[in-house]
């Protein structure tokens, strides 16, 4: 018999023998004497809370690319409205004074019963040379609507040919020239015995194909042309391509030229009068152009006003504002049990990679300079974590130069853009979409992968999977923030104050060769800013790197669980980041200036 429980058992005999002499006693049990826990061990939680500043770079000249379209009226009575040339004189001053800045393009559409075009060119005296067609080559009409068909057709097209990341930052401006009205103006259907206009263009009433150089949007026989609400629409068309693709800036302006009407009679006499001429009708029409395309309309006495062309096409001084903040624990991964170990910080969990035969102090198991993540991710087109010698291409760019954890040989064959951070624009630095199971190449963070009712930004930010449906997780154990603005310092940098609770700490490996780093767990702050004018253009990335301790639940460094005075000089750009350099160590003043911060 057990000894302990042999004591117990005479114990309890001897008080039933006191007891029968009238002695009143509790009740006798066992319960009370087990051995008791070591008082010593306190037990600790797994939780981190970070607080500090981070304050935006000084405003400056941001550089947006300033593309101007100049749709000039080429028609043949501008002889008579502008003999001289004058608005090729005021063309010619704007567009030298323009043409010494670095960031600004121009294209010509020039007009008449035509469209001719000059695609976009950095040099003024290209374009210059096309604003007049040669003498006796002006064209018989004056076709609004074929004119703004064209420009529709090449701003999209070089906006389609730009890219997002650069249309997002370039400010289109159109500025259409004009002195006449809309001809030919067709009413629907042949033969319709209307006097004017049709009876001067025989095309609106004409049986025969239209060339496709002439009336470049009269794509039926005897259609409504030039009419106002067709003018309209196609203002509109044009103006609905900065949504669509998602440009810094459109704007039209409009100009009708004009002279007076003596001056115009000296120079071609009765004839005027057959060229549309018509005050009245052009200066409403385009004002309500300039009025939906968000710009300035502006009538102009072509024979005694030349500085007419002042409208704004430089770029703008912008203060810079936090567009996204968000920190990530990369030694942890969302998991169904909550947070998974990952030593190495490689993307793969250390319980997959010990199933999978990997090394889970090492990124990349098969030293092939492709990370195991990465080769699993994508091992049915020809990737293996375990093997070196595949992919038989072989990683022929092992940098990653914009630093948003993907080489650049990783990016080259999912198609991202391997110098800059955000190719998608989402506001999410590729690697971490990579990571966490979201597409680097789609602007996908308004979807809900996982059908949890909580949209893919929003996981990446508070912690959780978007592969995973873990709403129970997203209640009780997301990543908490408070970031407020704080005072302006000079030059319009603004400062934000930062709050960061509730990050999970894991239990992470050491190797033979860094015992030291058992447990430790490295949390990246990324916080991107962007110009405050420009809505949706692309920003600058910062990070910040802290480093904590936790051994289970009875070690944590810091032990208060609070990192607290992250000063703003510990935010580094992300592509002068260097782990090594820049995260701050356990017992590092956290208001210290590491290589590279923002001063």
């Amino acid at each position: 018999m057990d000894n302990s429980r042999f004591s117990i058992i005479t114990l309890c005999l001897l008080l039933l023998i006191l007891l029968s002499n009238g002695l009143t006693l509790p009740s006798c049990t066992d319960a009370g004497l087990q051995p008791l826990a070591d008082a010593g061990i306190t037990y600790v939680d797994d939780k981190l809370a970070i607080s500090g500043r981070f304050c935006t770079s000084p405003a400056d000249e941001v550089a947006f690319p300033v593309k101007i379209l100049i749709v000039v009226d080429q028609s043949a009575s501008l002889q008579c409205t502008d003999p001289g040339n004058n608005r090729l004189e005021a063309l010619n001053t704007a567009g030298a004074a323009l043409d010494a800045l670095p960031n600004v393009e121009f294209g010509v559409v020039g007009f008449a019963s035509w469209s001719r075009i000059m695609d976009f060119t950095p040099d003024w005296s290209e374009a210059a040379a096309v604003l007049a067609p040669e003498a006796g080559q002006g064209g018989p009409a004056t076709d609004y609507q074929g004119a703004l068909s064209t420009v529709l057709r090449v701003l999209e097209q070089d906006m389609i040919e730009a890219g997002p990341a650069l249309r997002a930052r370039t400010k289109y401006m159109v500025l259409f020239l004009s002195d006449g009205n809309p001809e030919p103006r067709c009413n629907s259907g042949c033969d319709d015995g209307d006097e004017i206009p049709d009876s001067l263009y025989g095309v609106c009433n004409t049986n025969e194909e239209i060339p496709d150089d002439v009336y470049v949007d009269m794509h039926s026989l005897c259609p409504d042309y030039n009419q106002p609400e067709q003018i309209m629409q196609k203002v509109g068309d044009i103006m609905s391509l900065s949504d669509f693709y998602g440009v810094g800036d459109l704007k039209m302006n409009t100009v009708f030229i004009f002279a007076p009407e003596e001056e115009v009679a000296a120079v071609c006499g009765d004839v005027a009068e057959q060229f549309g001429y018509d005050r009245e009708v052009a200066e409403p029409l385009l004002r309500d152009m300039a009025e939906t395309g968000l710009g300035t309309f502006r009538d102009v006495n072509i024979s005694t006003e030349l500085d007419f062309l002042d409208f704004d096409y430089e770029s703008l001084q912008a203060p810079y504002e936090v567009a996204q903040f968000f920190a990530i624990n990369v030694n942890s991964i969302p998991s169904e049990e909550g947070s998974s170990v990952d030593s190495d910080m490689d993307g793969l969990d250390d319980a997959m990679e010990f199933d999978l035969g990997l090394n889970r102090l090492s990124g990349d198991s098969d030293g092939d300079l492709f990370s195991d993540m990465f080769e699993l991710k994508y091992s049915s087109k020809g990737f293996d974590p375990l093997d070196g010698d595949v992919p038989a291409m072989g990683c022929s760019g092992h940098e990653d130069r914009d630093a948003d954890g993907l080489r650049e040989c990783e990016e080259a064959f999912i198609g991202t853009d391997p110098l800059l951070p955000d190719s998608d624009g989402d506001r999410i630095p590729d690697g971490v979409e990579l990571r966490l199971g979201i597409d680097p190449g789609l602007h996908d963070t308004h979807v809900d992968h996982d059908f949890d009712g909580i949209l893919s930004g929003t996981e990446v930010r508070t912690g959780t999977s978007p592969q995973l449906s873990d709403e129970e997780r997203a209640l009780t154990g997301r990543i908490l923030y408070s970031v407020s603005p704080g005072v302006e310092k000079e030059d319009e940098i603004r400062c934000y104050h930062f709050d960061v609770q509730e990050l999970t700490l894991v239990e992470t490996l050491s190797g033979p060769a860094r015992p030291q780093e058992k447990g430790v767990n490295r949390i990246l702050i990324f916080a991107e800013e962007e110009p405050a004018s420009m809505a949706g253009s692309r920003g600058r990335y910062y990070v910040a790197c802290v480093e904590a301790r936790y051994l289970g639940n009875t070690y944590k460094d810091p032990p208060s669980g609070l990192i607290s005075g992250l000063a703003p000089e510990r935010f580094v750009e992300l592509q002068l980041f260097n782990p090594e350099l820049h995260c701050l160590k356990a017992g590092e003043d956290p208001g210290g200036v590491p290589d590279g911060g923002m001063q």
